[in-house]
């Protein structure tokens, strides 16, 4: 599940490509930095820790302003209950931020079956699921927690 815009944007010339990037992406404005780690007390803390500290490099190198952090700790990506993951969908679906920005695919679904139903979710509600690793905005391990 790569960062894919789910509605097509037309590239603006006037901008740089990096906004260009962030347009085609869905990313402009307002995100949901979405953390999750099954892993439970103080080892989890430090993998969201770690997240949270790349998601907001990205933020503010993009300039995209971030309307909520939101963190499932000790939770499994194998399944949508739970109740960050439902928080974020909420808040994009009240239109309250432009997408949902994760590290990586595993921080939203670890089983084909659950990012496809994502995946489907956001193409019917036009909103975006933007992962940080897939867009290379950073050069560092895809993995980081």
């Amino acid at each position: 599940m790569a960062a894919v815009p789910l509605q097509p944007a037309t590239p603006d010339p006037t901008r740089t490509p990096t906004q260009q990037a962030d347009q085609a992406a869905g990313v402009e404005g307002t995100v949901v930095c979405y953390l999750r780690t099954a892993n439970a007390g103080s080892a989890g803390q430090r993998l969201l820790d770690r997240q949270r500290a790349k998601l907001d490099r990205q933020a503010a190198a993009h300039g995209w302003r971030v309307a909520a952090w939101i963190e499932d700790l000790h939770q499994s990506g194998a399944t949508l209950h739970r109740p960050g993951l439902q928080h974020a969908l909420g808040l994009l679906a009240d239109h309250q931020a432009d997408a949902l920005l994760a590290v990586d695919h595993a921080r939203l679904a670890v089983t084909p079956e659950i990012a496809e139903h994502l995946a489907a979710l956001y193409g019917e509600r036009g909103d975006y699921l933007v992962e940080v690793s897939h867009r290379d905005i950073d050069k560092g391990p895809a993995n980081s927690g």
